[in-house]
């Protein structure tokens, strides 16, 4: 990696030193010419051919491969990020968790991959029973203090909009959807929910004369016990504030 970067910075520097009526540009490529071919993505003929060539002359067609170069490397990135962004739309919907009319989402996804393509200036949180718009450069501020500051930060999505709590729910941040501009359509990321499961309706359990006298009888108290564990702040927060808009 050294080689080839010295490489390029030694006719960056050629470039730069240009002297109209010599033949230093012409002379380095061509000294410089399979290293050079590989990293411009040229044929090292072309860049042997520039040998003798008066700088003023050589210049103008170093300029458009460097160029071309940097240009291509912008589009690689960009493709990169535009993969890992859709790779957390799917994340995010495949591992957001429904309660009732709302989904709770991984704070993380939503937080951090899915917002790393500046290309993209609103997230749309789409499914059967909401359609929630916001600009990503809100969700950008979000990342950027609630993570760090509230280790138990969760986040669900409803049709009213993205809900934030932490603290056990003694904190809380609402971001209500917005319209998103004609001139902007072009530039939404759609994260496409799948809708939860429909439940089944499953056969009538067998009648009292033929199930065993020995089966052992729930227990009130294990069965208040139990619901209790399960029904934390959260599920309170859910069932409260979520979904009673």
């Amino acid at each position: 990696m050294a080689g080839r970067r010295s490489g390029l910075a030694g006719l960056e520097r050629v470039l730069r030193a240009l002297q109209p009526g010599s033949h230093n540009i012409g002379d380095y490529v061509a000294e410089h010419d399979e290293e050079l071919a590989v990293l411009l993505g040229v044929d090292a003929s072309e860049l042997r051919a520039l040998a003798g060539q008066l700088d003023e002359e050589a210049a103008p067609r170093v300029r458009a491969l460097l160029q071309h170069r940097a240009e291509a490397r912008t589009i690689r990135h960009q493709a990169s990020r535009r993969d890992a962004v859709l790779a957390a739309a799917r994340r995010l919907a495949m591992t957001a968790v429904w309660r009732d009319s709302a989904a709770l989402l991984d704070i993380s996804v939503l937080l951090g991959d899915l917002l790393a393509d500046v290309t993209v200036q609103h997230i749309g949180l789409m499914s059967r029973v909401f359609a929630v718009h916001l600009p990503r450069k809100k969700l950008v501020e979000v990342a950027d203090v609630l993570p760090r500051q509230f280790a138990d930060l969760v986040s669900w999505v409803d049709r009213t909009g993205l809900h934030f709590r932490w603290r056990q729910g003694r904190g809380g941040l609402s971001l209500y959807s917005q319209a998103v501009p004609a001139s902007e359509s072009a530039h939404v990321l759609h994260v496409s929910i799948p809708a939860p499961a429909i439940r089944k309706h499953w056969p009538a359990p067998a009648s009292a004369d033929r199930r065993s006298r020995d089966a052992p009888r729930p227990n009130p108290t294990n069965a208040a016990l139990s619901a209790a564990r399960t029904t934390g702040w959260l599920a309170e927060a859910l069932t409260e504030a979520a979904f009673s808009a």
